[in-house]
Parts: C-alpha cells; structure tokens; sequence
C-alpha cells in the first residue's frame, strides 16, 4: 500500500507534467494562430514554432476540464480488478488524473470479444468509443479499418510514442505506415524454470547458469533427460508449450503471395515434440488445463511463458492460499527466468479508437494516458510488476526491481534485454491475418502425431487439408 500512497502523491505533483502531453481537444485555434504569425520563416521552422504553441496551450490545460462519459470494451483484467493487495486498476488510476471523465466498462471474455464486436460493426450501433485488439486479431480491426489513424493530427502518436519499442508498433501499422492503436505493454517470453529441481538435477541455479544449458534444441532436451535420470521430473509440462518459440524464429510470413509456406523451422517443431515425448520428458498435459496448473507445485521443471505469465498464471498458483490444498508443498520463490533456444514474445492488448466514435477528444485522453504517460507507466509497472512498452520507463524500473516469487531475480531487467533482442526481429513484417487460425491447425497436427495417433507424413498431410478448409483462397503443396 506504501507505493499507492507514493503514486498518488506522484500523481498530484506531476498533473502539470501530465496535462503537458494532452491534445486539449485539438485546440485548431491556437495552432493557426501560431502558424500565422510565423508565415515569412521557413517550412521547417514554421512546424517547430507551430508545434511549440500547441505544446504551450495544452500545458495550461486542466485534466478536469475534459468532461464526459466514454464507453470501453475489453476482455483485461487491468481495467477493473484491484492488485492482490489493493493496487488501483487503470481506470481508477486515469480517474485520479482525469475525474470528470466517466469510463463505462464492458468487460467481454477474451475469447468472445472478437465477435463481440465484430456484431457492432455489422449492427453499426453499440460500438464502444474505445476497444481493445489481441495479438491473434488485432490485424482484424486494421484491416476493417475500424480504428483512427493515430499517427495522423489531432493525435500526433508518432511523437509521444518514440521511446517505445519498435516491435509493439510495427505490428499495427497500416499498409500507409499510420499507427492505428497503441499499447501499455510489450510481452518477451522466458523460459521460468524451478531453482530447485536445476540444483538437484544440474548442479546450478542460476539463470545464466541455467539459461547455457540450453542453447539449442539438442541441449534443451539432453538437459531433460538428465532431470529425469537425477530426479524423475519432468522437462516440460507439454511439447504444445513450446509453440511460441518456434513459431516466432521463423523467417518468412505463414503466407506469402497466397501460398502457404511451411519452413523448416516449423518441420523442427514436430521433431523436437516427438523426441520429448518419446523419451518420456514432458508430463502429457495440455496447456492451461488442471494437470498443467499442477505441475507448477510438482514434478514439472519449465514453463514458457511471457511477461503476463509471471503475475496471471505463475504467481497465482504457486503463492500459498488462505486455505491451501492437502498434500500441495507451494512453489513460491523457488522459481527463475531462463532464456531458452530462442527469443519470442506472446500476446499483448492494444487500444484503439472507434472511426464511429463521437468523444474522440475524451477517448484519445484516455488511450493516451494508458499507453504513453510515462509517470503511469512507471507507477503501472512498479505497482503490479508489468513490462511496460516504454524503454525508457522499463529501465527505470529495471533498475531497482527484484522479484520475491523469483527468488529476488531482476525480472524486469531480463525482459528488457529480451525486449531489445526482439526489437530488431523484424518479426511484425512476418505476421498475417491468417497466423492464429494456421497454428491452432499445426497444433492440432501436431497433437494426434506426438500422442502416437498418426504418421509425421500424414500429420503434415492434415495440416495442410486443414488450411484449405479454414482458407480456400490459400494454395496449399
């Protein structure tokens, strides 16, 4: 609670330095004044005067002068569910800056959001001033073009957003090169590995120690095999885990000129998972199921997972609960952030506002205060332990930062070095329209072959009929 006080007394100090960044409604007067009085200097310096007045106004602008209600569509916890030890949501911590703007949430299951919305647009009524995009459709609202360009005035984005990660806004680019939404946060993978299961097994623990073991895939599962020689733990939970990993090293688009195109990287995939379960390394569950969950207090030495990872899946079922399950010896601190054979990131939300909105002035207040006010972002990210999308808030923060469930491991410095590793990925440029519906088939290949339940030739064979189902216009080899 000690940091919440801290924040708001941030926050109380810092609205002038807040307010500095706000459009104030596009205040068109100003800036033609400014344009005016400067007409006979150059184009150069007439844009950086302009820019300066405009900067000027907005600074002498009172968040609580933006008044109204705008409507909100989500599927994120981050909006309305407090900290586990109070921390404020986002819209309270907007509410504490801006109050006389009122945001209505709907919060829409992650898996039905998509739809959700999609039925708005069909129905061109109910859709939210502000909504959210996935990373496996996000695409989707860019290519319906459903969302203002942000990199275009009043909203300017390019300019509050260039300390930010490349990657995070490469990917919703439009084929112009606009920005349509933006994001709080960026999302590098790790492998999160148990502390005591790498001494017993491999005589460190380490992350870098850990993280040399294994380099590559022939590493990754000798490693294995050793943990199940010294201790009868597993490798992994399930090769389905690993699909990140894969899929992010590959080099080419799942389409590319309407054919599909399946790498070797992809082919690898299937290998790796059939040696894995062959040599009995992994524990047989499906990601996100009970016997998956379980294995985080068992006999289950790695999970890969991204930033989110650490404070929605991890922490939550290694902490010890007020009513803790018989037999269950809690695996709080006994956890550490490896890197694994290669560099991935997983998921990650960004906000975007509605063409058909009619308070964009309010809904830009706020999608820019959660994805660019780099006091919030630092105070988000100190309070709840999120990697944010600012390089320069992450360092900060990585500076000091040290995690109890980590054995008070910097893991904010890891996803940072993880996070520049991947800024140059050029891993946007690869992504489809098409990406999320191609692996969910690979996957389910890649299922009935390591189960024993087909051939790899015929695992391959049901992918690719799987594809020209999902997308006839797609050619299939």
């Amino acid at each position: 609670m000690k940091k919440v006080f801290l924040w708001l007394m941030v926050v109380t100090i810092s609205t002038t330095m807040v307010v500095a960044f706000s459009l104030a409604g596009c205040k068109t007067t100003t800036t033609t004044e400014a344009t005016t009085a400067i007409e006979t200097t150059t184009a150069t310096e007439t844009t950086t005067a302009t820019t300066a007045a405009a900067t000027t106004e907005a600074a002498t602008v009172d968040p609580a002068s933006f008044k109204g209600e705008i409507n909100l569509m989500a599927f994120n916890d981050e909006f309305d569910v407090q900290g586990a030890k109070g921390e404020p949501t986002m819209i309270e911590m907007f509410n504490k800056v801006y109050p006389n703007i009122k945001v209505n949430f709907t919060k829409v299951p992650s898996g039905e959001i998509a739809e959700r919305l999609e039925s708005t647009f069909s129905a061109g009524v109910g859709i939210p001033d502000v909504f959210v995009g996935e990373q496996a459709w996000v695409l989707r609202w860019i290519t319906e073009d459903v969302w203002e360009n942000l990199s275009a005035a009043p909203y300017n984005a390019e300019d509050l957003t260039k300390d930010q990660f490349s990657y995070v806004k490469d990917f919703v680019r439009d084929k112009e090169g606009n920005l349509r939404g933006l994001t709080f946060q960026a999302t590098p993978g790790a492998v999160f590995y148990r502390r005591s299961i790498a001494q017993k097994a491999l005589g460190v623990t380490a992350p870098n120690d850990v993280s040399a073991l294994m380099t590559t895939w022939d590493d990754f599962i000798a490693m294995g095999k050793t943990i199940k020689e010294k201790t009868g733990d597993y490798l992994v939970a399930g090769p389905r885990d690993l699909q990140r990993l894969f899929f992010f090293a590959k080099k080419q688009p799942w389409v590319v000129d309407g054919k599909l195109v399946i790498e070797d990287v992809v082919l690898n995939y299937l290998d790796i998972s059939k040696k894995i379960r062959d040599a009995g390394l992994d524990a047989g569950a499906l990601t996100w199921s009970p016997d998956w969950t379980a294995g985080m207090n068992g006999k289950v030495f790695s999970y890969v997972l991204p930033t989110w990872g650490l404070f929605f899946v991890i922490e939550p079922n290694i902490t010890k609960p007020a009513e803790p399950v018989k037999g269950v010896t809690y695996s709080y601190g006994d956890w550490g952030l490896a890197s694994g054979p290669a560099s991935y990131m997983w998921g990650g939300t960004w906000l975007g506002i509605s063409k058909k909105s009619e308070k964009k002035d309010l809904a830009w207040e706020f999608v820019k205060f959660i994805t660019t006010n780099k006091d919030f972002l630092k105070s988000w990210s100190e309070l709840r332990g999120d990697f944010t999308s600012d390089k320069v808030v992450d360092a900060e923060v990585a500076a000091t930062a040290s995690r109890p469930s980590l054995a008070g491991q910097n893991h904010m410095q890891y996803f940072l070095d993880q996070a520049n590793k991947l800024d140059g990925s050029g891993w946007a440029k690869r992504v489809t329209q098409y990406d999320e519906d191609i692996q969910n088939a690979f996957m389910d290949a890649l299922g009935d072959y390591v189960d024993g339940n087909t051939t790899r030739d015929a695992a391959i064979q049901a992918f690719k009929d799987a594809v020209v189902a999902l997308y006839p216009e797609i050619s299939v080899q």
